[in-house]
């Protein structure tokens, strides 16, 4: 036992710093969703009084003489300084929620006539344009209660420039939230993005001829900037990958269209979309690369100068420009702290790959951005990185007093770490996939290994040859050259995902199971020691959770106005309320039915009546029931009682479970958080209340 304690020490005694922003991260997260309706102060108040705990504990373990009581203080002061962490995220969580503060639009059936800056375009599912606009003037509503921008969907073929000031008649309702309990709530994103309306507009936009006040010119030049430089690359190439082109190097999706993505999931190779450590690193690399090559060939600088520092400087301006230029999302931004912190290695010869520097990457993400804590990208991309940065420790330890190899050992070497980066990064990665998007993707290794290369080899040099030859119009060439490279990608990723069993659909579950695999992968990937092999425990526990939780047989939308039923075995089947289309479409996508499927049940241009609609089979049944001026209630039956919902009962949408025999709604809790709140007179009393699940009919 002693030995093993011993190990511990020696092992892990430098890696408890790690679990610091594992700790920030939890708090953050949880005043982001479950506890965003704490008073802040508390937070900040209990954090220095956590700190202070710590503080009083190292003091007293220092001047203690017996060893024992030493380490059970010195353990107490560990527990205090972790509990600072998740106090501190917490506290920086409310702090955020407050200042992203911003006015929302009402939920009025009557068009807006909004006048603003458009700050960037982009394409909905269906493929038409929609831009996010800066909001100047918004009709029926006064000046303090407009919001800082909306997001349009746009009735004309060609969009607007990011920059130009437009005038649009348009439908706006608030941000939507989660359609079924637990699922993605979108209207907590955009208010921490100052994000106050979505809808649609009636009629093309009109252009004014304005200039951008100058406090937004850089940032609408930017975007300008990228818009424009994912068009050139579209028109200077002729590919089919011209779009995913544009895509993974200006991080402008406009121009990929919604099957390359949807194949790009299927195949497991949709992590090259996002602008994130792969775009970031090749970049970073390449450049390293290239300038330590040619200042070595430079007498007066190989002889006077380090080259590997002259290179890490130039790479590390070279990561920081393309992050801005992409919008410093936060994968782009966790990339480029990452490789600062290596290049910052590099001039001062340390060492360039470490877990520490995976913790200060989040640390300055999270203290910048704590709602990132919640973000399903954010974290894939720090578990990912995690467990990569834990197989190069373990390689890294292993290689010390290898004997050299040669040309062939080195091909052999690069296939074997490709294979085993993308089983490592897929294996993080999972729990989050699945319990996000529903889906596993079953061939995302043999995927990865063939788009590897070619991203590494072609892609990557051709495309930052085009943009060094882009200033002297000389660029077309190798846009289309990379294009290519992303092309025969493209077909790699249709060819994987018409397998059978590549885009496995996962089974619904809460967020215990993912969270204890989190924490498993977690524990698995910052020890060294024995230690690590608890996880195994853990990955099992959150396993059978996730195997036997009960399944949902009917997902249910907000305030009832769809209801989808997929239970096993039988077809699924789709009612909805005139206005619920929208929702419908969120609860196909949620239950991860596939898109004939969801053609079939929600065609284009089909109004059903809600009077008329019934859904289900054996014991239960889901229908409207009219109830004058156009409107219809919900009302699902099952065990001899019928539960109808009308407006206000089910804000956040419910879920009706199977478990063995047994038929029951899944309860849901009210949501939390500013965004939650319906700021309405008429239903403000009922956005927050419980809901109601046993009233007869």
């Amino acid at each position: 036992m002693q030995d093993r304690l011993q190990e511990i020490r020696d092992h892990d005694r430098d890696r408890l710093v790690l679990w610091l922003p594992v700790g920030f991260a939890f708090g953050a997260g949880a005043t982001c969703s479950v506890r965003a309706d704490d008073p802040a102060l508390v937070w900040v108040i209990l954090t220095f009084l956590a700190l202070g705990i710590w503080l009083v504990c190292s003091l007293i373990a220092q001047r203690s003489i017996d060893q024992r009581l030493a380490t059970a203080i010195y353990s107490l002061g560990l527990f205090s300084l972790f509990a600072a962490a998740c106090l501190g995220g917490g506290a920086s969580g409310l702090l955020r929620a407050e200042a992203a503060k911003a006015p929302r639009v009402s939920d009025v059936k009557a068009p807006f006539v909004v006048i603003g800056y458009v700050e960037q375009i982009d394409r909905t599912q269906r493929g038409t344009w929609r831009a996010k606009i800066v909001v100047e003037t918004l009709s029926q509503t006064r000046f303090e209660a407009q919001p800082k921008s909306v997001r349009i969907a746009l009735a004309q073929d060609e969009p607007p420039k990011p920059g130009q000031k437009i005038r649009c008649q348009a439908i706006l309702r608030p941000p939507p939230g989660p359609v079924v309990p637990g699922a993605y709530d979108h209207a907590r994103r955009a208010w921490f993005q100052g994000l106050g309306g979505v809808g649609y507009a009636l009629r093309p936009c009109s252009l004014l001829d304005t200039s951008p006040p100058l406090t937004q010119s850089i940032r609408f030049r930017l975007a300008l900037w990228r818009a424009q430089a994912a068009r050139s690359i579209v028109e200077a190439t002729d590919s089919d990958g011209a779009g995913f082109l544009a895509a993974v190097t200006t991080g402008d999706r406009a121009w990929l269209s919604e099957a390359d993505v949807e194949a790009l999931q299927a195949s497991g190779l949709s992590h090259v979309i996002s602008v994130s450590g792969l775009h970031v690193g090749l970049l970073g690399g390449l450049v390293y690369l290239a300038i330590w090559k040619l200042a070595a060939l430079v007498p007066v600088f190989a002889l006077r100068l380090d080259a590997r520092k002259i290179a890490a400087v130039f790479a590390l301006c070279g990561t920081g420009a393309y992050c801005v230029f992409t919008g410093s999302e936060a994968p782009a931004v966790r990339a480029f702290i990452m490789s600062g912190i290596a290049f910052g290695a590099i001039l001062l010869n340390r060492k360039a790959i470490s877990m520490r520097g995976l913790a200060i990457a989040a640390i300055c993400v999270l203290v910048a951005l704590p709602e990132s804590a919640i973000d399903p990208g954010f974290q894939m991309s720090f578990l990912a990185t995690a467990a990569l940065v834990a197989l190069w420790e373990i390689w890294e330890r292993r290689r010390d007093g290898m004997p050299e190899i040669g040309l062939f050992q080195h091909g052999a070497m690069w296939l074997g770490g490709a294979a085993a980066t993308s089983v490592v990064a897929g294996l993080a990665t999972a729990p989050i996939s699945a319990a996000t998007f529903g889906r596993v993707s079953v061939w995302s290794l043999p995927a990865n290994v063939l788009a590897a290369p070619i991203l590494d080899f072609w892609v990557a040099p051709f495309s930052l040859l085009a943009a060094g030859l882009a200033p002297f119009s000389l660029d077309d060439w190798s846009w289309q050259a990379a294009a290519e490279g992303l092309s025969i990608t493209l077909k790699i990723a249709h060819f994987i995902a018409d397998l059978p069993g590549a885009d496995a659909r996962v089974a619904w579950t809460d967020s215990t199971a993912p969270l204890i695999l989190i924490v498993a992968i977690l524990w698995l990937t910052l020890w060294r020691s024995w230690l690590r092999l608890l996880s195994i425990a853990a990955i099992l526990v959150g396993l059978s959770i996730w195997a036997l939780s009960p399944k949902p047989i009917a997902w249910i939308g907000p305030e009832g106005r769809a209801i989808l039923a997929t239970s096993a075995g039988e077809a699924a089947g789709l009612c909805r309320t005139s206005g619920g289309r929208f929702d419908a479409t969120r609860l196909l996508d949620k239950a991860g039915v596939s898109p004939a499927e969801a053609a079939r049940l929600l065609p284009e241009g089909e109004h059903r009546l809600a009077r008329t609609c019934a859904v289900g089979a054996g014991d239960w049944q889901g229908r409207y029931v009219y109830s004058g001026r156009g409107r219809g209630v919900l009302a699902v039956s099952f065990d001899g009682h019928s539960h109808a919902f009308g407006r206000g009962d089910i804000p956040s949408g419910a879920l009706l479970m199977r478990d063995g025999w047994r038929l029951y709604f899944y309860p849901a809790p009210p949501r939390q958080g500013p965004w939650a709140r319906d700021e309405r007179p008429e239903t403000a009393a009922l956005a927050g209340g419980p809901l109601l699940l046993d009233r007869e009919e």
